[in-house]
């Protein structure tokens, strides 16, 4: 992995790791995904991540949220997010991408981890 996507990676986890967003950095944040769920790429982009996640975990569910975080030159940060009925987030991953669909990282979050 070279710096640029380290340096993603890196800003990615710490922004995740702050904590809950608020406000109008909730919005902004609300706005860049919308935007990025709009990107020419995305849908391809979302099936790789789908796929992945798919082949990876036990008994993932169908109905799964695929989220962009962000979009740089060559890569993309994704989560792959599950919940439960009441609407509590049960399982996370957060996937490196390339714009070419490799899966350059691979990060499964348990309930109750950051």
């Amino acid at each position: 992995m070279n710096i640029r996507y380290g340096l993603i990676l890196a800003i990615s986890i710490a922004s995740l790791l702050g904590g809950c967003t608020t406000g109008d950095e909730g919005d902004r944040n609300a706005k860049h995904a919308e935007k990025l769920m709009h990107h020419r790429d995305w849908p391809r982009i979302e099936q790789i991540a789908k796929t992945e996640v798919k082949k990876r975990e036990v008994a993932w569910p169908d109905n799964a949220t695929y989220l962009p975080e962000e979009h740089t030159d060559k890569g993309w940060v994704v989560w792959a997010m599950t919940a439960t009925p009441n609407g509590d987030l049960q399982r996370k991953i957060l996937l490196l991408m390339g714009d070419d669909g490799r899966v350059m990282m691979y990060k499964r979050y348990t309930p109750g981890e950051r």
